[in-house]
This record gives C-alpha cells, structure tokens and sequence, in this order.
C-alpha cells in the first residue's frame, strides 16, 4: 500500500467521524442553570457585588458595579424577591475562541409580578458560567398594570 492510498483511506474513515460527532454536538444548560439559582440567590440577599464580581469581564466592561447595583436595587424595589422560575427556552451558540454562549429565557414570578420574563446569556469556557447579559421584561416595571382575572 503507498503512502497517498493510506491518506485517503484515513480521510475517508476519519472524516464522516468527524462530521458525525459534530451533528451530534449537544450542550448541556445545567451549569448555566446553577448559574441563573446562584443569581437569584444573590438577588434576594441583595449581594449585588458578588452577581458583578462573578460577570464576564465583557460585562464589567460594559457596566459599572456602581450603576449595576443601582439597576438591581431598582429592580427589587419595582418587582421585589424573586420567587420562582421556569425555563421556557433556551440557545447555544459555540465558537473555539470565545467558548460557548448560552441564553435561557424564564418566565419568573416576584413578589409583585407574576408575569415577568427574564433572559440570561452566560459566557461558558473552561468550566465556568460567567453572567454576559441579564434582562427582565416587566408589565409592572413599564408602569402597566397586570390584566385582572375575574371568576364567573
């Protein structure tokens, strides 16, 4: 056998291996889970420092501690403590330089809003989950009121 038969031989048995293992690329969302507990944990403590000291440094950059705690204190004064979520959605997005990023998309219920949605996106690289975008939609805090329910 020479040696250029032997190199196709290789590509031909490597490569659908490859392609293989990349269609079957799957991302597991549980520490981006832990991730999004720890933040409300740290919310409802109103340890808004250690949310900041645990961010990307992509959103340190982006926003002082100073005006993040400030958005957080506001945030719990219009919503107060974050009572319960659950994950509606979710997406990856992979690269080999940056790392993983993962969005998970909660409709969440606070004290004062039942109806609230926040989305989360962690930086995900070497093991850790790192805080790159955090938002939360809110009637309540849009200064609307939640429609009623009436029974019949």
């Amino acid at each position: 056998m020479n040696f250029k038969r032997v190199q196709r031989l290789l590509v031909w048995l490597i490569f659908p291996a490859l392609i293989g293992s990349g269609c079957s690329w799957s991302v597991d969302t549980e520490l981006t889970e832990l991730a999004v507990a720890q933040f409300h944990q740290s919310y409802n403590k109103g340890s808004y420092r250690s949310i900041f000291i645990n961010a990307s440094p992509e959103f340190q950059d982006f926003i002082t501690e100073d005006k993040f705690t400030r958005l957080l204190q506001k945030l719990h004064n219009g919503l107060g403590q974050h009572q319960s979520s659950s994950r509606i959605s979710w997406k990856a997005n992979s690269s080999i330089s940056t790392g993983t990023t993962i969005t998970l998309v909660y409709e969440a219920v606070y004290d004062k809003d039942d109806q609230a949605r926040e989305t989360f996106t962690y930086k995900v690289k070497d093991g850790f989950a790192k805080l790159y975008n955090f938002n939360v939609s809110s009637k309540v805090l849009a200064g609307k009121k939640a429609p009623k329910v009436t029974e019949v």
